[in-house]
């Protein structure tokens, strides 16, 4: 196994003679096999190592004891092991995340921390073939391109920073590193949170995997970490294809107060292969928003088909980002919500979209001018009840940014849009409410009131989006079919704030 892991390590290039090698060491059986094989290739491979162990401060004595195991097993192979202190529930908290992101996030500050502090140039963590193919099933499941299928990267640079990660485990599986810390007579230590089917990625390893490979195929890990390693390469081709064709097809110029602004040349980019377009408006988007979370293949798509549509045609994206039809060009630029309002105040007024019911099964998801998504699905009345959408006591939970309606009141098709002269909403049964009154008794300012979302059919409006919707169309006993409205994404980085 040690040659393997060497060989594998040359293959990538993950370090250079004489580098430092930081090890995330949680006392784990992965982690423990890592550091090991590390310290025995060591002097192979000229370079140091160290280990760094993060006490997420959440399973008390537990915690404390696993520490205490990571720090004197570094010391008994003669390195230092730094121990530093995270309170994830904190930071959960205040940052709104779940335990297992908070978690994730505060490990990597540590390390990166950690490793410029020692002047390290690599960090190493332990993860191994069957975290890769967990990953690979995790992303497939929450739809993903081939940078999501690719997985774990064995080798990838930290942002801007001058540390590397590297995994030099990812080309052995989790049995070999069983087998490897029994035939060294190496314990570890176990984090009883790993059988804890509560997170998604546990259940992925403790009932998913171990169902493929008995009922599929034994080797799933392998193939799957096989196919990972063959998309990885293809990703880095296709990469290389669309940083060509980008410089063909891709300007930028200084749009107001210095800020970048791109010109894209429809007829080159028709010229392109259709993934090769999307891979280049996707880096025109990421590069403007200096982030590529929340910009989706929606939002691809909407920028690829101004190419078919008139002159002056504009459509708001994430990341305050506008897209703009010129005559020969598609223009992409920073547009803040002041410069929409003062040079665009007309067509905010007008915005609308029509759209029938999808099909029960499909799902319809319309973007709308600030970047957020609506999405539309349909479905029976006992699927809906089926699906835990139902409290307890059997009522239909409120939620601002998901509502259901009974889907046999809405004829023909529904718009969204923004509020017009005439609409109303029914309070109760009997009684009905004027929009503009409803605004004012909630106490919305007059700036705002233009920029709410209304789904509607006709002047009868079905949700103000944000707060309520319509009585009229609730569901009750005699709901056959189900619509399920859902808008997600924001203003500023395509998440409501």
């Amino acid at each position: 196994m040690i040659a393997k892991v060497k060989q594998f390590m040359e293959k990538y290039y993950m370090v250079k003679s004489g580098g430092h090698i930081l090890v995330g060491l949680s006392g784990g059986a992965d982690s423990v096999c890592l550091f090991f094989l590390l310290h025995q290739l060591g002097k192979e491979m000229d370079f140091r190592v160290s280990a760094v162990h993060v006490n997420h401060m959440l399973r008390g004595e537990s915690a404390d004891s696993d520490s205490r195991f990571a720090v004197e097993f570094a010391e008994s192979l003669g390195h230092i092991c730094y121990l530093v202190w995270a309170p994830v529930e904190e930071i959960a908290k205040k940052e709104k995340l779940s335990l297992e992101e908070a978690g994730r996030n505060a490990r990597y500050e540590v390390f990166l921390k950690t490793a410029k502090k020692i002047g390290a140039d690599a960090i190493a963590l332990a993860h191994h073939k069957n975290d890769q193919s967990e990953t690979m099933l995790f992303h497939l499941s929450r739809g993903c391109g081939i940078s999501g299928l690719r997985g774990i990267k064995p080798v990838r640079q930290w942002q801007n920073e001058s540390v590397r990660i590297i995994r030099p485990l990812l080309c052995v599986t989790r049995k070999e590193i069983e087998n490897f810390l029994n035939g060294q007579k190496l314990s570890y230590v176990t984090d009883e949170t790993n059988k804890d089917n509560l997170f998604s990625r546990n259940k992925i390893r403790n009932q998913l995997i171990p169902f493929m490979e008995k009922e599929l195929c034994e080797k799933t890990v392998e193939h799957m970490a096989d196919t990972a390693e063959l998309l990885g390469e293809a990703e880095d081709y296709l990469n290389l294809m669309t940083e060509q064709a980008f410089k063909g097809i891709v300007n930028e110029c200084v749009h107001n107060q210095n800020r970048r602004k791109y010109s894209i040349s429809v007829k080159e980019l028709k010229k392109e292969h259709p993934y090769i377009r999307s891979s280049v408006i996707k880096k025109a988007l990421e590069q403007l928003a200096n982030a590529n979370k929340d910009l989706e293949k929606i939002h691809v798509d909407s920028v690829l088909k101004l190419c078919e549509m008139p002159v002056g045609k504009k459509i708001s994206l994430p990341y305050q980002i506008l897209a703009e039809r010129g005559y020969e060009e598609i223009f992409l630029k920073p547009f803040s919500l002041e410069e929409e309002k003062t040079n665009n105040s007309e067509e905010s007024q007008t915005f609308s979209v029509s759209f029938s019911l999808p099909k029960p099964g499909e799902e319809l998801q319309i973007p709308l001018k600030d970047g957020r998504i609506l999405s539309a699905k349909v479905m029976s009345y006992e699927e809906f009840a089926k699906a835990d959408y139902l409290e307890k006591k059997g009522e239909v939970p409120d939620k601002p940014y998901t509502k259901w309606f009974d889907c046999d009141k809405i004829e023909k098709y529904l718009r969204i849009r923004f509020r017009e002269t005439g609409d109303y909403f029914y309070l109760n049964e009997t009684d009905t409410k004027k929009v503009k009154t409803y605004f004012i008794h909630e106490k919305i300012p007059k700036e705002k009131r233009d920029s709410v979302y209304l789904v509607s059919q006709g002047n009868h409006i079905l949700w103000i989006i944000g707060y309520r919707i319509s009585h009229y169309y609730k569901i009750t006993e005699h709901t056959k079919k189900v619509l399920q409205l859902t808008i997600r994404g924001g203003n500023a980085h395509g998440r409501e704030t």
